[in-house]
C-alpha cells in the first residue's frame, strides 16, 4: 500500500509540473498589446504571468475576438480568459479565479456628434444605434431591458471586436459603443484614433471580473492549485502592485 501511494504521488506531481496553458487575448489597450516582436504586455498578460508562475506552469497566448474565445473556452479549445463577468450562463462550462479587480461599463460617444447620455432608458432610445460586442456581459440592469426590446436591431448593432465599434463610431454609423472606462481612458491619452471620443455621464454597470478557466480542459486539482497560488499573489501583495502599476489600486 505504501509503494502504491508513492508512486501514485509520483505520477500526479509529474502531471502538475509540467502543466501548460493555453491564454486568451486580444491586442486592444491596457489589458494586452502585442508588439512588434510579438510579444504580449498589459495589465492582464501581467496577471496571467503572475499567476502561471506561481503555480510554476507555463502558458502560451493566443489572439482571439471574444465573443468566439468564450465558445472556445466552452469547449476546452482554450484553458483560461481574464477579466470575465461571473454570469450564471458561464458558471456552466467555466471555473472562476478572483475577483481580479473591479470593471465599469460605460457609454463612448464622438466629441464631435456627442451624445450624453444619462440613464440606462436613453440609451434605449437614441436615434442612431448603439454598438455592443458580440458576447460581452453588460450586467444584469442591461441585460433585464434588452428583454423588453421586440426589435433589439434597430437600436444595437452586434461587433466581432473592438476596432469594429471605433470604425463604425468615426464614420457616424452609430451614436456609440459600450465598453471599460479605463480601457477608453487610456487609449484617448495614447492612441490617436480615439482623441475625438469622451465618456458619456452614464454607467452601465460596475462589478467585479474574473479569471476563467475551462471546465472542460481544466482539472478540479488545477484549479485547486490555481485558486491557491492566486491566494498567495494576493496575500504578499503581489496583485495589488499590478493594480498600481496601471493606477488602478
Amino acid at each position: 500500500m505504501g509503494l502504491s501511494f508513492l508512486l501514485l504521488s509520483c505520477v500526479l506531481n509529474a502531471s502538475t509540473s509540467h502543466c501548460e496553458f493555453i491564454v486568451r487575448f486580444e491586442n486592444y489597450s491596457v489589458q494586452s498589446q502585442q508588439d512588434a516582436q510579438l510579444q504580449w504586455h498589459g495589465l492582464d498578460v501581467d496577471f496571467a504571468k503572475s499567476l502561471l508562475q506561481e503555480m510554476d506552469c507555463g502558458y502560451r497566448f493566443v489572439s482571439v475576438p471574444w465573443g468566439r474565445a468564450l465558445k472556445m473556452l466552452e469547449l476546452g479549445e482554450i484553458d483560461l480568459m481574464l477579466s470575465v463577468s461571473k454570469t450564471a450562463q458561464r458558471m456552466r462550462f467555466a471555473y472562476f479565479i478572483g475577483p481580479q479587480r473591479m470593471e465599469n461599463i460605460v457609454f463612448a460617444t464622438n466629441t464631435k456628434r456627442p451624445f450624453y447620455v444619462q440613464s440606462l432608458e436613453q440609451l434605449f432610445s437614441l436615434a442612431m444605434p448603439v454598438a455592443i460586442q458580440r458576447g460581452a456581459y453588460y450586467g444584469e440592469a442591461f441585460e433585464k431591458r434588452m428583454k423588453q426590446e421586440v426589435d433589439s436591431e434597430d437600436k444595437f448593432i452586434y461587433v466581432p471586436d473592438n476596432q469594429r465599434k471605433l470604425h463604425l463610431l468615426r464614420h457616424g454609423r452609430i451614436s456609440g459603443f459600450l465598453e471599460e472606462k479605463y480601457n477608453i481612458i487610456y487609449q484617448v491619452e495614447h492612441n490617436p484614433d480615439f482623441v475625438e471620443i469622451e465618456i458619456a455621464p452614464l454607467v452601465v454597470n460596475s462589478e467585479p471580473v474574473y479569471i476563467a478557466v475551462s471546465k472542460e480542459s481544466v482539472s478540479r486539482a488545477q484549479i485547486e492549485q490555481l485558486k491557491e497560488a492566486f491566494e498567495r499573489l494576493r496575500s504578499s501583495g503581489k496583485l495589488a502592485q499590478i493594480l498600481k502599476k496601471y493606477k488602478l489600486d
